[in-house]
Parts: structure tokens; C-alpha cells; sequence
């Protein structure tokens, strides 16, 4: 159906229905917005259930696994920050899936190591594992902070 003669007559209506798409959409992408906002906090009390407790001992310092991804690397944005040139901007990805944290080398140069071994795909940790990115060694525990059971 070809509505340009409708259009031409009554040019209004080319308005209202460009305007009737344009709220259509924002309602669209207000309703993408709050179910992501309710599916989100939804993913974090789930992670906070099946991640906890978890942390990364480093040189005296703990960083405790606090979030379902948790970025390594030398950016200002990373969540545990090596500046350092031998580790990559964006070198390993932490990710809590399946209530096992699991490590990814995102592309580091220098690699990512779990026991010794350098990987090529995710590797889930287990307690005591002992992360090497870059100079630095991290042994994965448990505990609050307070007592860490090695």
C-alpha cells in the first residue's frame, strides 16, 4: 500500500508517524534496558553465592575475586593492575562460570602461566594454583582475608 498521496495531502502525518517510530523504539530499548538491569543484579547475587571467598594472593598483597570477570593487566582500568612491562595492557581474563573461576590469556605476549604451563585456552583454578603473569606469581586461596586457608 503506498501511502505518499496520503502523505502529500496531509504532510502532518509523515511527522506523527516518524514520531510514533521514534517513541516506539526508545520504549523498546527502555524495556532491553531494565530486563538487562533486572538479569544483571539477578547474575550478581549468583556469583557473590558461587564465587565466594575466593582470592589472589600476590607478593604479600590479596585481591579478592569480588566480581563474576575480573580483568588482569597493566591498563588503569584493569581490576588488579601490574604496572609493569612485561605484563600486557589486557593480559588475562578471570571469569566465574559455573561456580569454578576459570583464567584466559587474552592475548599477552608474555602468555599466561597456571602451575608452570603456559595456556592456550581457559583453565580452571583450583586452591593453591599458582598464576605467573609477567614477574609476578599469584597462588589462588580461600578465606576472608582475615584467615586465608592455604
Amino acid at each position: 500500500m503506498d501511502l505518499t498521496p496520503l502523505f502529500e495531502q496531509y504532510p502532518f502525518l509523515r511527522e506523527a508517524a516518524t514520531a510514533f517510530v521514534v517513541i516506539f523504539v526508545d520504549i523498546c530499548a527502555l524495556v532491553i534496558l531494565l530486563a538487562a538491569g533486572r538479569e544483571r543484579r539477578r547474575g550478581d547475587r549468583g556469583w557473590a553465592q558461587e564465587g565466594r571467598g575466593y582470592m589472589l594472593a600476590c607478593e604479600g598483597t590479596l585481591y579478592p575475586l569480588g566480581a563474576a570477570e575480573i580483568l588482569i593487566g597493566r591498563h588503569p582500568s584493569a581490576d588488579i593492575r601490574f604496572p609493569d612491562t612485561e605484563v600486557s595492557r589486557f593480559h588475562a581474563l578471570l571469569c566465574l562460570s559455573g561456580g569454578k573461576w576459570q583464567i584466559e590469556d587474552i592475548g599477552a605476549q608474555n602468555g599466561v602461566l597456571v602451575n608452570g604451563r603456559r595456556i592456550t585456552k581457559p583453565c580452571t583454578l583450583h586452591q593453591n594454583d599458582a598464576i605467573q603473569i609477567g614477574k609476578h606469581r599469584m597462588t589462588v586461596v580461600k578465606g576472608t582475608g582475615k584467615g586465608v586457608v592455604a
